[in-house]
């Protein structure tokens, strides 16, 4: 899913428990919503704070890859116990993602 921007695109695999109350802290801060998806509501926390700003509000099970159109730089991010782990492997002309 690409954020409204279309700066920032995510593959995701998992559930954010906090999204509702942070989509409405969003919504304060002018943020508008097309759907109801915990992934929306990702993409909007990360242009509204950073992606790394953004990611110590989350409290989930998740795995993600977060790639920076502008910044042309791929976070890749999981939950903080590991419950949906991040599998990733280099080659010598590409980095493989692997759940």
């Amino acid at each position: 899913m690409a954020s409204a921007s279309g700066r920032f695109v995510v593959s995701y695999n998992g559930e954010l428990y906090n999204y509702r109350e942070l989509r409405k802290q969003l919504q304060v801060r002018g943020a508008t919503f097309r759907g109801a998806s915990d992934t929306e509501v990702l993409l909007a926390s990360i242009e509204a704070d950073g992606v790394v700003e953004a990611a110590r509000l989350w409290v989930g099970m998740f795995a993600l890859a977060v790639y920076d159109r502008v910044g042309r730089v791929v976070h890749l991010i999981r939950d903080r116990l590991g419950e949906n782990p991040l599998y990733f492997g280099q080659s010598p002309t590409s980095l493989r993602l692997m759940k």
